[in-house]
């Protein structure tokens, strides 16, 4: 078998991940609090996951939100062999896997979608690729759909460019597979950076950071490192590229990168607003931030919140506690919510009265009595969200009828996730 295929890793499985920010709550989430419009949740929509590889972000996704139909397309035939074997277990419904190439995708006879996701795919793809995807999501993302899109990017990969290519350069004059390849490829590279010379003392940080990721999977390291396409973005050109099909960036699906007063420093901030292109603001931030990967959320022919539409989020949208809140605890000594000291009472009071019951937008406020505003309000829940201990709630009228099912079937399978179609989202245990 080759180890490639269009320059792409094929010979060894991409290692399992989950990733809760890709989830619709979530991006709806964030979305909305930028006062847009985001597909509705209480009636049926469509999902498409781009370069699904075995499918468990996908299953998770759909088993914890019934609501919608999830569609996974990948060209690697044995990834969807796995993928399809899940769904003989759990049974969940609403959920297909296809077997296709981008190019195949694009020409295919099929209905539009609320959500596009890719990730780890868009920075190790050729740009001929790149191109079909970027055709995909114009032709089957529907208006005021939403486009999440995760990319290696200046200048935190930037330094990596050099150590990629020695890795697979390597890696073409060795045997195994390309798990193994990577591994020994990346000891040669530590071994040029035990010498602290050149590149390794122009940045100091790097050996860190290669040894960390020896600590990773070798499949992992092997997806990452081993494409023959691997080239990281300038978030600029991302968002420029994106704009001319009609997509506006919302944001980054990560949270903190939103919340400028927590990630910047002060005089970067002034820089940021003084700025009058949203490109050159990206571009500032990813410098102050030294940003390795970014996580984008674009949003296609948007549509501002009207008055009625926004009092309507802030009031139905409710936040519940998610099991690793910790109520009653000394936030200050929080590793994540320590170091915003100014708003530490106000987390404090919020996980106290969500241990009580869900909560809108709306009624914390009127609870909290706070000299808050609701846009200060939400950016106070996005960092309770960010740090992992309150989420979005479903809506009322969802039953959870495959989260049993699933939960058992990530149990059975030793994978250390649990469904939580109350929120939408799964957690890692």
């Amino acid at each position: 078998m080759n180890s490639s295929q269009d320059g792409y890793i094929v010979d060894v499985p991409y290692p399992t991940f989950v990733h809760r920010q890709t989830m619709p709550l979530w991006l709806n989430m964030i979305v909305q609090s930028k006062g847009f419009c985001a597909p509705d949740l209480v009636k049926p929509y469509r999902y498409l996951e781009l370069g699904c590889a075995m499918g468990i972000h996908l299953h998770l996704t759909a088993a914890a939100n019934p609501l919608g139909h999830f569609v996974g397309v990948d060209f690697n035939q044995q990834h969807l062999m796995v993928a399809q074997e899940g769904l003989e277990t759990t049974s969940i419904d609403n959920i297909e896997f296809i077997h296709a190439d981008f190019e195949s995708f694009l020409n295919a006879d099929i209905e539009p979608f609320d959500f596009i996701v890719t990730h780890g795919v868009w920075s190790w793809i050729s740009s001929e690729n790149q191109n079909i995807v970027a055709q995909i999501v114009d032709k089957f993302l529907k208006k005021d759909g939403v486009l999440y899109c995760s990319y290696m990017s200046h200048p935190g990969a930037t330094s990596l460019v050099s150590i990629q290519k020695l890795m697979l350069e390597t890696s073409k004059n060795l045997q195994g597979d390309s798990a193994t390849k990577a591994v020994q490829s990346l000891n040669l590279v530590r071994q040029i950076g035990a010498a602290k010379s050149g590149l390794f003392e122009k940045i100091p940080g790097l050996n860190q950071e290669l040894s960390e990721l020896a600590q990773d999977k070798p499949n992992y390291i092997a997806h990452d490192f081993l494409s023959e396409h691997w080239q990281p973005q300038h978030s600029a050109d991302m968002i420029q590229r994106f704009g001319k099909l009609g997509l506006s960036y919302m944001g980054g699906a990560g949270i903190i990168e939103n919340l400028d007063k927590i990630s910047l420093p002060p005089e970067v901030q002034k820089v940021v607003k003084s700025l009058p292109l949203i490109t050159l603001q990206e571009t500032v931030k990813d410098i102050a931030r030294y940003t390795l990967q970014r996580q984008d959320i674009y949003v296609k022919n948007r549509t501002q919140l009207n008055q009625q539409q926004l009092e309507n989020y802030y009031s139905t949208v409710k936040f519940g506690l998610l099991p690793a809140a910790p109520v009653g605890k000394d936030l200050s000594l929080d590793a994540k919510l320590g170091r915003i000291k100014d708003a530490i009472q106000i987390f404090e009071k919020i996980l106290k009265l969500l241990n009580k019951q869900a909560l809108s937008t709306l009624e914390l406020s009127s609870l909290l009595k706070q000299n808050l505003s609701l846009k200060q309000l939400i950016e106070i829940l996005l960092v309770l969200m960010w740090a992992g201990y309150i989420h979005p709630c479903q809506h009322n009228e969802i039953q959870p009828k495959f989260e049993q099912s699933m939960n058992q079937w990530l149990s059975d399978q030793q994978l250390n996730w649990v469904c939580l179609a109350k929120y939408g989202t799964a957690i890692q245990i």
